[in-house]
């Protein structure tokens, strides 16, 4: 299993599943839950868990969910000014609230699987010896 997952869409009976899970959760009391997991909730619970359980961190959010370029540069492993530097020049979709710029979930994780596509082909290159490869220093 990767270490990042994305569900594009829930059907229904997920939808509901989830939402009663969700209730049996908040009306708990204590530090200690019985609850009845199904159908596909358990492969996404099963996956959640696998993430926390190997990385570092865990981000957790409706794709549709917008993010502050310095949250955006959390994810992309950047800081907040080449967040900026991307959205200015167009490889970040943005829009402003006011003077503050936002960006979707969505294109932040669409612009960081395309970098890392782009750095794993460049790396492949410098294998065979056609380009002479340095990473792109993230600052």
């Amino acid at each position: 299993m990767p270490l990042a997952r994305v569900i594009e869409s829930l059907d229904e009976e997920t939808r509901l599943k989830a939402g009663r899970l969700h209730r049996e959760l908040a009306s708990a009391t204590g530090n200690s839950v019985t609850v009845r997991v199904e159908g596909t909730m358990i492969s996404i619970l099963r996956d959640a868990t696998a993430m926390m359980e190997r990385g570092a961190g865990f981000a957790m959010g409706a794709l549709a969910d917008e993010l502050t370029p310095e949250q955006a540069g959390k994810i992309l492993g950047l800081s907040r000014p080449l967040v900026v530097r991307r959205m200015e020049d167009g490889r970040l979709p943005l829009r402003y609230e006011g003077a503050h710029r936002r960006c979707k979930l969505v294109d932040v994780l669409t612009l960081k699987a395309a970098e890392e596509q782009q750095q794993n082909a460049l790396r492949e290159l410098a294998e065979i010896g056609e380009v002479d490869y340095q990473p792109t220093p993230r600052f």
